[in-house]
């Protein structure tokens, strides 16, 4: 597999690059994960790489976290993004289970000690170590590439609003205990769909548009999705996002660690939101980018718990 373009953070910490902008307009079609390093320190800063280009602006939130905890998530974010990668390939259904499958097993092999080659599993390995996963919850992840796979999009906007809830729960159990289960997971949900109208059009360039058929239907084969369509669905998921966003979230039944992380996620959502709305349709063309000022800002009122 290829190596990352340029070299990996040379800080374990990973504190002011991830404040950096992305190099890539699409991370997983550009990164791929090498075999054959076991090194601990260099796989942890390959899963930090990962995390700080596919997150974007959500990125810093990291830096919030306590340094255990955030290589935690670095690592559940490498994992996690190559998985649903694997879903989103083009070619038949049956091989991108069978790498959905393999990945999983791979998985598995590292968490019962199996010697790791690739560093993700390296990663994943060691954070086992330091505090077991919760495997109950990664199955519940791996079973949501599965179902991306047999079912690219969702059909309602419940549907949507559901998944992603399912999703964004079995991610923060896996970080951080059943604790963050039930308002991590709302919030969670509504990261994940903000962060899929943020790459609403790398998403549908691949036939993959995370909004509801009911809304956008399928263009024809080899036809882009007409403008009309994707603004009137852009602007319906950006008010449904609005009114979860409004009506806030209970962030202190968050575990400790997390409650910094979780208001500049909500804070820099937020401003993704506000900027997809007014881009409408463009957002397919123009993914929009909070830039290096905003994020700071961002962050210090975060750190101050404001």
């Amino acid at each position: 597999m290829e190596r990352v373009r340029g070299e990996p953070p040379t800080d374990p910490s990973w504190r002011a690059d991830a404040l950096a902008g992305s190099r890539h307009s699409r991370l997983l079609d550009e990164l791929r994960l090498p075999v054959g390093d076991a090194d601990p320190e260099r796989a942890a800063a390959l899963c930090a790489e990962v995390a700080r280009l596919a997150l974007g602006d959500l990125a810093p939130a990291l830096i919030l976290l306590p340094p255990d905890l955030r290589r935690r998530a670095q690592t559940l974010a490498a994992y996690t993004l190559t998985l649903f990668d694997f879903a989103a390939q083009s070619g038949l259904e049956g091989e991108r289970l069978s790498q959905i499958n393999r990945w999983e097993f791979e998985l598995e092999a590292a968490l019962d000690g199996e010697p790791a080659t690739q560093p993700v599993f390296v990663s994943l390995q060691r954070e086992e170590a330091r505090r077991p996963w919760d495997r109950e919850a990664l199955d519940r992840v791996v079973a949501a590439g599965r179902r991306r796979v047999l079912r690219p999009r969702p059909r309602t906007a419940a549907e949507l609003a559901a998944e992603s809830e399912a999703v964004g729960a079995a991610l923060l159990t896996a970080l951080a205990g059943p604790r963050a289960g039930a308002e991590g997971g709302r919030l969670g949900g509504v990261l994940l769909r903000v962060a899929a109208l943020r790459d609403l059009g790398e998403a549908a360039r691949r036939g993959r548009a995370g909004l509801p058929l009911e809304e956008l239907p399928p263009a024809e084969a080899g036809e882009p999705l007409p403008p009309g369509r994707v603004g009137e669905a852009v602007a319906a998921e950006s008010e449904r996002l609005r009114r979860l966003l409004d009506g806030g979230f209970d962030l202190a039944t968050l575990p400790a660690g997390l409650g910094p992380a979780a208001r500049y996620s909500v804070r820099a959502a937020d401003a993704l939101l506000r900027r997809i709305a007014a881009l409408g349709a463009e957002v397919t063309r123009r993914p929009p980018v909070l830039g290096l000022a905003p994020r700071l800002l961002l962050l210090v009122r975060a750190r101050a718990g404001l």
